[in-house]
């Protein structure tokens, strides 16, 4: 009996790679697609506007597409111009393309900046209207307006999915940034900031995810959040990633205002919503409609991401 494939698009990425080896574990024949590794299951494509997507989607049930230009806190010219090739024009090609050669499904990892970003003293939901704030959130929302037109007018089904923060092993940006200053014994100013409430997700529960919504009927052509159901204070990341390192972070207390006027002061105002704001998303949809619950716990994805392997 022929294994029924899967095409994978940023297959060498963070979370691409956690999605091959998911897959070929549950019995899929793999195919992976980036731009730089060429080795087995993956082959090299860049994905543009005009990619020629011939040579791949012969016989593919589930196309899941990782691959994004990544937001980036500055966004010169190419970042720009980046984002709207590859997530929005390269996003469409291949869904337009997917949809012409019998694929039944196609996963969009988008992103939860198409929701905005800050909830304040609410929650976002999957059924939210958008409300993208900066160009990579916009060029996600864009791409997801998009594909459910393709999905209204074809037989191949959508499903987007919106994560916040992915972390996991050899976790980069400033989670490796956090992790780094607490192995180095730094000082930390936020030994106040238990005030605020952030939803994140381990790799492992997204990726559990995604298998879920490739099959499951319900699935078909909705919008889900992700979160690992746990939101937790800046504070309360510190110290659950401090344990799991085996090290005591070195905390200073200091107040809320103060800390917005210094991060002002210093011209990276960006961390005062990401460190001192609130981000949460709702994932009631997820439990009632596809019966998912988070696999791993926050403590369990933590540990697997920071705990120092033998």
């Amino acid at each position: 009996m022929a294994k029924r494939k899967v095409l994978v698009t940023g297959s060498s990425g963070f979370v691409g790679a956690h999605v091959v080896r998911e897959f070929i574990s549950q019995g899929f024949e793999v195919i992976g697609i980036n731009r730089s590794v060429k080795t087995n299951p993956h082959l090299i494509k860049n994905i543009t506007h005009d990619t020629d997507w011939s040579d791949v989607l012969e016989g593919v049930e589930i196309i899941i597409h990782c691959a994004a230009a990544v937001h980036q806190m500055k966004s010169s010219e190419d970042v720009l111009i980046s984002y709207e090739e590859l997530n929005v024009l390269g996003t469409l090609n291949l869904a337009r393309q997917a949809s012409k050669k019998n694929v039944k499904r196609f996963i969009f990892l988008s992103t939860i900046k198409v929701n905005g970003e800050e909830t304040f003293d609410k929650k976002f939901y999957a059924d939210d209207t958008p409300r993208p704030t900066d160009p990579y959130g916009q060029s996600k929302a864009r791409a997801e307006t998009e594909l459910q037109k393709i999905a209204r007018l074809t037989k191949m089904d959508i499903v987007i999915i919106r994560p916040p923060l992915v972390y996991g092993p050899n976790p980069k940006g400033n989670l490796n940034k956090l992790a780094l200053n607490i192995l180095n014994g730094l000082p930390l100013p936020f030994g106040a900031v238990d005030f605020n409430f952030r939803s994140m997700v381990y790799v492992g529960n997204l990726v559990n995810f995604i298998t879920v919504c490739a099959e499951h009927e319900q699935a078909k052509n909705q919008i889900f959040l992700i979160s690992d159901d746990d939101d937790m204070s800046t504070l309360i990341l510190i110290k659950k990633v401090s344990k799991a390192l085996g090290k005591s972070p070195k905390l200073i207390k200091i107040p809320e205002n103060i800390l917005r006027i210094l991060f002002k002061l210093l011209g990276r105002q960006e961390y005062i919503c990401r460190l001192l704001g609130n981000l949460r998303v709702d994932i009631l949809k997820n439990k009632r409609l596809l019966d998912w619950q988070p696999k791993y716990t926050v403590d369990e994805g933590i540990k697997n991401s920071f705990s120092k392997k033998d």
